[in-house]
């Protein structure tokens, strides 16, 4: 089966949103729905093809695929300063009560880096049809990522002798006064960058029937998890939940401006999907 693209305006409360529902074709049976929950901010941008191949991937097995862009991006209404935790997981329960309403339901959530917070933050509170959760190179910790992210200014300002010096102490200090701050175009409001701030994947535990697949990144061919991912791992482990845990060897996707993509991770992804159609 392959992948019938359908962009359309998904109204919320707090606004539309713009999502492209890639649906099978009618040659076999749909018996399933995944909802992607974006990356943060330019990475978002940067996993656009890979997401557009992952759709691809599992029209062919059957499995329709919802891409969604949260609340002030993309082409959703609002601006970035908009942006704020708590309506991206209004966004999200609103999407997925939109699968819910297709072919085979809602069944799992593919979260990829910030996007994996988010989805487990949504899962751990709010009763759905959703049966797994897929992560890509999640974010284990949003202090330190925020704390990436704000370094993002201080590099682009480095050579700059129109702008003041400033530290990211200082960026969060004036988020504390109040004030929103720029990074790379990016507006942040301060109630969205202390909910990042505060949001540690250890804590936000899925519901122990939902099976979790988690894909890392590594180089090396023996390489382990990462100590922190290993953390993670050990806080989520409960009786009777299907954990499955795979590294790729694969570029940075979300990291770099070229197009590139990870053939092996579509892959894997698409075939632990497949499994879940024989999940109660």
């Amino acid at each position: 089966m392959k992948a019938t693209p359908t962009p359309f305006f998904l109204d919320t409360p707090h606004g539309r949103l713009f999502a492209v529902h890639h649906a099978p074709d009618d040659r076999g049976e749909t018996w399933g729905q995944v909802l992607v929950v974006p990356a943060f901010n330019e990475e978002m941008n940067r996993c656009r093809s890979m997401v557009t191949l992952q759709a691809q991937a599992l029209a062919a097995i059957g499995l329709g695929t919802l891409v969604l862009d949260l609340h002030g991006t993309g082409e959703s209404d609002g601006e970035y300063g908009d942006g704020r935790w708590d309506i991206w997981l209004d966004d999200i329960g609103a999407a997925i009560r939109w699968l819910d309403g297709q072919a085979g339901a809602c069944v799992a959530l593919l979260g990829i880096r910030l996007g994996a917070l988010l989805a487990a933050d949504v899962l751990k509170d709010r009763p759905s049809s959703c049966r797994g959760l897929i992560v890509w190179q999640p974010v284990i910790d949003g202090k330190s990522y925020f704390t990436q992210f704000l370094r993002m200014r201080l590099a682009a300002n480095m050579d700059r002798t129109d702008v003041p010096k400033e530290t990211t102490a200082d960026m969060r200090n004036r988020l504390a006064a109040g004030e929103c701050v720029e990074v790379a175009g990016y507006s942040v409001h301060p109630e969205l960058a202390g909910a990042i701030e505060k949001a540690r994947l250890a804590d936000l535990a899925a519901p122990e029937e939902v099976a979790l697949a988690w894909f890392e990144k590594s180089a090396a061919a023996e390489a382990e998890l990462s100590p922190a991912s290993q953390n993670v791992l050990a806080a989520w482990r409960a009786p009777g939940r299907r954990v499955h845990v795979e590294l790729f060897d694969g570029a940075a996707f979300w990291a770099l401006h070229d197009r590139v993509t990870v053939p092996k991770l579509i892959e894997a992804t698409a075939a632990w999907a497949a499994a879940l159609r024989d999940t109660p």
